[in-house]
């Protein structure tokens, strides 16, 4: 497998930069604010927000600004992503995180009572592979909590969304890998940017959209 350096400082310093924003404490609050809307409705289907002392890794963690919250309702976390360059800067940010540089594409030995991963999978030449390592690092009946994007024509305008799929052969693929109960949510986050204020402005509608001004993702709940 060869070694990936597309998302070290020139990707998060670049693209990066211009899609999420340059890295301040006041950005850094606004996304873990975007991080708890999103969970608050991941909660409707995984007890997330009620698992205190239970595990936790999140693979694509970036800067940490959902590892925060995660942190915050109890749970034990493990933050990765494949960026020394982002996991760096994380450590710093959020010392009470722990945060390490892996690849998912890569296995691991822990083993984990959750493994969430948001607009990851897209980002992969093998996520086929990644989907198995996210299994094999489950424990038993645990749950793995995905978010990727739409097949959306402009979602692969980013240069890395290499691996945009349809949402029913991501259902396919985490089947396959030994999921024995894959739930698929299309959905849209409205009204934008209102979050930046409070979390609970970051309203999730049960339906996907192809417009340009809203952000429309794919979760993804699949258990052990």
């Amino acid at each position: 497998m060869r070694k990936n350096k597309k998302f070290e400082d020139t990707y998060f310093e670049g693209f990066y930069k211009s899609e999420v924003g340059e890295f301040s404490e006041k950005r850094d609050r606004e996304l873990s604010n975007w991080f708890r809307g999103g969970l608050n409705y991941v909660n409707k289907f995984v007890p997330i927000k009620n698992s205190k002392g239970k595990s936790i890794i999140e693979f694509g963690c970036a800067y940490g600004a959902a590892a925060i919250v995660l942190d915050e309702y109890g749970l034990k976390v493990t933050a990765t992503d494949i960026s020394k360059f982002a996991i760096e800067r994380a450590k710093k940010i959020h010392p009470s995180i722990t945060f390490k540089t892996h690849d998912i594409q890569k296995p691991l030995k822990e083993k984990f009572d959750y493994v969430m991963a948001f607009d990851v999978l897209e980002h992969l030449e093998w996520p086929e592979l990644a989907i198995k390592n996210i299994y094999n690092t489950l424990k038993p009946k645990g749950w793995a909590i995905i978010s990727t994007q739409n097949d959306f024509d402009y979602k692969i305008q980013d240069p890395t969304h290499i691996s945009v799929k349809n949402h029913e052969e991501w259902r396919g693929l985490f089947l396959e890998a030994g999921f024995s109960n894959v739930r698929i949510k299309r959905v849209t986050f409205f009204p934008p940017y209102l979050y930046r204020l409070n979390w609970r402005l970051n309203l999730i509608l049960p339906f996907a959209s192809s417009t340009t001004w809203f952000l429309s993702t794919v979760f993804i709940f699949a258990k052990k």
